[in-house]
């Protein structure tokens, strides 16, 4: 019975590891700490990424941790101001973290930087999706600027031995799909056709990360090959994981979906091991499911909730569940 967290916390890193960690991103720490971190969390694959912050502006807080606030790449002349990060740090990266994984057990998954959204962040998302209406042609030339070093990136991933790639997208919110067929056609189906190609051409599995309620979009998103979708969002009942299991599961593998808006942040322990109990019995007998948030793990989950959510997946393994 998997179990997978992508990202944690960092209260919730340090928690797992017992001392204080580095304000960072759980997958930028040093790789022997990553790789200590994702066994305690008792997960069965570390996971990684390189950040590619384009234009973005940040805010850092009086915790210093980092937020979001906008893009500054306006308009076509910024983009004259693109540069490509080495690909030779990604190398040394990945070299870290496999030396570190060798002999654990532990398979690996990279999420590269995928096109649509480093676009979406240089710009903001209010502009960019403004310029979706008033000025695709700045929105597809800036797309087609970044294409070939997103895909440079991801070849040099798939020299390494890494199990899984994770492309992430901004398809829905909690209410659907944010773009009409066409400008999804236009905008993000390209990308994540050829991604998911290059992906299967180097024998890796190809993981899907989508916020929202995915259902209007499941058969295109399937017909394109992902082998995992994560992390199914209930969206308050809207998105049932079970009959999206029922329908493709034969195609698709489905990661996540207890939620952290009303279980794992909120409840107690019991409540958490309960839910998570009823997605094993009822998805795990199927096969094709990894068990897991329906996000991430967040700082205001408890960490005793993070504790019964991974010992209630252990257990069922150890039960030959």
């Amino acid at each position: 019975m998997p179990f997978q967290e992508l990202e944690f916390a960092k209260p919730i890193v340090e928690a797992l590891l017992g001392r204080p960690v580095p304000h960072v991103r759980c997958y930028e720490l040093p790789g022997r700490d990553l790789v200590e971190l994702y066994r305690a969390a008792g997960c069965d694959m570390a996971y990684v990424s390189t950040i590619w912050e384009l234009g973005r502006n940040n805010f850092i807080d009086a915790h210093g941790r980092k937020h979001y606030v906008d893009g500054t790449f306006k308009t076509r002349a910024s983009l004259r101001e693109i540069a490509f990060p080495d690909l030779d740090a990604l190398r040394r990266r990945l070299e870290e973290v496999t030396g570190a994984l060798a002999g654990t057990g532990l398979g690996l998954i990279f999420a590269p930087n995928p096109v649509p959204f480093l676009v979406t962040t240089a710009i903001g998302y209010q502009d960019y999706y403004q310029a979706l209406v008033d000025d695709p042609e700045f929105v597809l030339e800036f797309q087609q600027r970044l294409q070939a070093w997103c895909f440079a990136e991801l070849a040099v991933a798939l020299e390494y031995p890494v199990d899984v790639i994770r492309i992430g997208a901004v398809l829905c919110t909690k209410q659907g799909p944010l773009m009409n067929g066409e400008m999804l056609e236009r905008f993000e189906y390209p990308y994540l056709r050829e991604v998911a190609h290059r992906i299967h051409a180097g024998k890796r599995l190809a993981l899907l990360h989508a916020d929202g309620d995915l259902t209007a979009l499941l058969p295109d998103l399937v017909a394109m090959g992902y082998d995992i979708l994560h992390p199914i969002e209930p969206c308050g009942g809207v998105q049932d994981i079970g009959r999206i299991q029922q329908r493709y599961g034969d195609r698709l593998a489905v990661h996540g979906n207890i939620d952290v808006g009303s279980v794992l942040a909120p409840g107690t322990p019991e409540e958490v091991r309960r839910v998570t109990q009823a997605h094993l019995d009822r998805l795990a007998p199927r096969g094709g499911y990894i068990c897991g948030s329906s996000h991430d793990i967040s700082e205001d989950v408890p960490f005793a909730n993070l504790i019964a959510l991974r010992d209630t997946v252990l257990d069922y393994r150890a039960s030959g569940g």
